[in-house]
């Protein structure tokens, strides 16, 4: 298992999952009755795909009764029943078809959210991070609702700091400027 948490491994896993996800987006375009519903498939598979991914990395991680690993794989595990459920209902003929077109601007949008996310988590930590994160996302959903938006923001940082923090002892990143202030 050592093998795929580290080094080159890390890349034929990576290289190894993306031809997978590869073939099955050529064998569901090909079929004159699934085309319709290719990002249906596709995409749920792509997550299921990144949930096994990342479970795998997670695996290399310390191991405690309650440590660093446990976030990850509940993660990885919701993210492959969700998708996994995406998948049979599109399967079962219970998926509405793709749309035409999709907006564009609104997933460049979360890209650079969450890109921005993952930069600031390592610079000022999670708690603010994800509050920040959290409005942003919930705001270019369209939600207007501003005490609602930012109760919801809120309270999953004070619940995942409730929980994990101090119940299950999971230390977040603390970000590098705050490291250099408390200093």
């Amino acid at each position: 298992m050592k093998f795929w948490v580290e080094g080159k491994g890390v890349y034929v896993l990576a290289a190894l999952l993306t031809v997978i996800i590869g073939i099955i987006a050529v064998v569901v375009y090909q079929s004159p009755t699934k085309r319709r519903f290719l990002g249906n498939i596709v995409v749920p598979c792509v997550f299921i795909a990144l949930a096994f991914f990342f479970a795998v990395i997670a695996s290399g991680f310390p191991a405690e009764e309650a440590g660093p690993e446990i976030i990850p794989y509940l993660w990885c595990l919701l993210l492959a029943i969700f998708s996994g459920f995406i998948l049979i209902r599109t399967w079962m003929g219970k998926a509405e078809p793709d749309p035409q077109s999709g907006r564009l601007d609104m997933l460049a949008r979360f890209i650079g959210a969450t890109l921005a996310y993952l930069i600031g988590m390592q610079l000022v930590g999670y708690y603010l991070t994800t509050f920040i994160f959290l409005v942003a996302v919930i705001y270019f959903l369209g939600y207007r609702k501003y005490v609602t938006l930012f109760a919801v923001a809120g309270g999953w940082v004070l619940f995942a700091y409730l929980v994990f923090q101090r119940m299950l002892y999971v230390p977040f990143p603390v970000g590098k400027l705050i490291e250099m202030l408390s200093d």
